[in-house]
C-alpha cells in the first residue's frame, strides 16, 4: 500500500466508524420525533427541514443524490406521519414545495439539541481550539466532497 492509499484508508476507516456511531445514536432516539420514523426517512426529513422556504421533491432528490422514487416514498411516509406538508410554490402555482410544519420543526429542534449535547460530551476534553480546528477541517472536507463529481 502506498502512503496515499494508507492515508485515504485511515480517513475512510475512521469516518465510517464514526458515521456508524452517529447513525446508531440517532436511530436509538428517532422515536422522540415519531415512533414510526426510520433513519432513511429521517434523512429526507432533515433535508426538507433545512431547505429555507421549502424544497421541491425533485430538487431534494438531486441534492441528496437519490432516485426520485426514493424521495417519493419517503415524502409519502413523512406526510402520513404529519412531519411535512405540501405548500404551493410562491412563484409557480403549478409546483409544490415540501416544508415542515411548526410542531414537527419543534420536535426536530429538540432532537437536535439533545444531539448537540451528545457531541458536547464527546468533545468535552477537547480544547476550544481543537473543536474549532476540527470543525473547519470537516467543513473543508465537505466542500471538497461537494465539488467532486460522483465516480
Amino acid at each position: 500500500m502506498t502512503p496515499e492509499q494508507s492515508t485515504g484508508y485511515d480517513v475512510d476507516y475512521e469516518l465510517t466508524r464514526f458515521f456508524r456511531r452517529v447513525r446508531d445514536q440517532a436511530m436509538s432516539r428517532l422515536h422522540e420525533i415519531h415512533e414510526d420514523l426510520d433513519y432513511n426517512t429521517f434523512l429526507l426529513f432533515i433535508g426538507i427541514a433545512d431547505a429555507q422556504g421549502g424544497v421541491r421533491a425533485s430538487d431534494l432528490a438531486e441534492g441528496m443524490r437519490v432516485h426520485k422514487s426514493t424521495v417519493s416514498r419517503g415524502v409519502s411516509t413523512l406526510e402520513r406521519l404529519g412531519l411535512i406538508e405540501r405548500v404551493q410554490h410562491p412563484s409557480d402555482g403549478r409546483a409544490q414545495l415540501l416544508s415542515v410544519p411548526p410542531s414537527a420543526r419543534s420536535q426536530l429542534e429538540a432532537f437536535r439539541k439533545r444531539n448537540y449535547a451528545w457531541f458536547g460530551e464527546l468533545l468535552s476534553d477537547w480544547t476550544e481550539t481543537d473543536v474549532q480546528t476540527f470543525a473547519r477541517q470537516l467543513a473543508r472536507l465537505n466542500a471538497a466532497a461537494e465539488q467532486t463529481p460522483r465516480s
